[in-house]
């Protein structure tokens, strides 16, 4: 005599391929949706569906939570020094003979006057081994920073008129010259400096006297400490 099966048992059977035929259609279903966004959707739409699928937030949304980063964040240059202080600047010449040099201080600017007689030898723009490496400290102290520098040089109204310096007003540039020079080979940014040469105009004494001449035979390096002054730096 045969046993009919039970209706639990043959129900649960010929049940289960319906399972693993819905599940095939969805992966074809997916899988086809992805092949038409990847066809047919512009890139940023298709981003901005694929965050919102993995919980990113959407293109350009300003970012409220202070822990995360903004889109874009300003580099910060930490190397750029504070403006240079007059202590500071003397601290880097002090093997300079005072009566060489002087150093005055203003809210807005440090200014260098460096005696051309000390520096430079008579009538050319070359300077000595020990002059460079009082120039060398000089311009480590002042690179790093975003401060303007004015290299001015000066000379007496005693006209020159050789090979090289058909002038004063040549002879004075030249000197100035050197000098932004000597900083630049110290890692100075050349975008801070800028060199003038004024010849025997702007006389600080008078002509008439050798003493008077030689304090009009000069280099001035003019250091701007005005803020709004500053000079962004790559």
């Amino acid at each position: 005599m045969s046993r009919r099966r039970g209706h639990d048992e043959g129900g649960a059977h010929g049940g289960s391929w319906k399972i693993a035929l819905a599940d095939l259609m969805t992966v074809l279903m997916v899988f086809f949706l992805v092949m038409w966004l990847i066809s047919v959707v512009d890139p940023v739409e298709r981003q901005a569906f694929i965050n919102s699928i993995v919980g990113e937030p959407p293109i350009g949304a300003e970012i409220q939570d202070e822990k995360l980063l903004p889109p874009q964040t300003e580099l910060i240059q930490l190397d750029l020094k504070p403006p240079a202080s007059q202590a500071e600047i003397e601290e880097a010449m002090k093997e300079v003979d005072p009566k060489d040099i002087k150093i005055e201080e203003t809210p807005e600017f440090t200014k260098i006057t460096l005696r051309s007689d000390s520096f430079f030898e008579s009538g050319r723009a070359t300077i000595s081994d020990k002059t460079r490496e009082n120039l060398e400290i000089l311009g480590e102290t002042l690179k790093g920073r975003q401060q303007p520098i004015t290299v001015t040089g000066y000379t007496d109204s005693v006209p020159i008129n050789n090979f090289q310096f058909p002038s004063n007003w040549e002879l004075s540039a030249a000197r100035a010259a050197m000098v932004a020079r000597v900083f630049i080979d110290m890692g100075m940014n050349k975008k801070v400096l800028t060199i003038e040469g004024k010849g025997d105009n702007e006389e600080v004494a008078s002509n008439a006297t050798a003493y008077g001449r030689s304090l009009n035979r000069r280099v001035i390096i003019l250091v701007d400490k005005r803020p709004e002054s500053a000079i962004e730096l790559n």
